[in-house]
């Protein structure tokens, strides 16, 4: 499991739960409200805070089968305003909540649906770019260390190298060799 603080899984567990308002998970969280946009917005950057709500979400996709893949088609279907279908259940409380009657429906997607929609994909794209190009500075600074060892490592042998070869031309100069 991923190390948190606190506040920042109390941040990422409200980030789940109210399905992406970075802001609010960040006042439930306990962080002020007058901050709670900025440090939001801040803490869905961190790669740790990341990982922890794929680490929640993946079991309930699995579960569910739903891939990313689905949701984001089903987001876009949305915001096409692609006729959806939708499923009800009229239960019985008095009956320890026995299904009466399963309904099925189909409905047109609001106006305000399809700008849900569209805003929970750009958020998507913004975060899987965010993502990537934390990836990607994470790379380069791997590359960059090693590139720094490689060149320490190539100046010692050169060195060492010159070291040896001076050896020798003082030896044979003062007649040890």
């Amino acid at each position: 499991m991923v190390n948190l603080t606190p506040k920042q899984k109390a941040f990422a567990d409200e980030y789940i739960k109210n399905g992406g308002n970075a802001t609010q998970a960040a006042i439930k969280a306990g962080y002020s409200k007058r901050s709670a946009r900025v440090i939001g917005k801040e803490n869905l950057t961190k790669p740790n805070i990341i990982q922890y709500i794929n680490e929640r979400l993946n079991p309930i996709e699995k579960k569910r089968k739903l891939s990313a893949e689905d949701a984001l088609n089903e987001l876009i279907d949305i915001w096409q305003g692609e006729v959806q279908i939708s499923v009800s259940k009229q239960i019985d409380r008095l009956e320890k909540n026995k299904v009466i009657k399963h309904m099925q429906y189909e409905y047109t997607p609001d106006l305000e649906s399809k700008l849900k929609a569209l805003d929970l994909y750009l958020k998507y794209k913004s975060l899987l770019s965010q993502t990537q190009l934390e990836k990607a500075q994470t790379e380069i600074k791997l590359m960059q260390a090693k590139l720094e060892q490689l060149q320490i490592n190539s100046e010692r042998s050169t060195e060492e190298k010159l070291d040896e070869l001076l050896e020798k031309i003082s030896g044979e100069l003062d007649g040890t060799s």
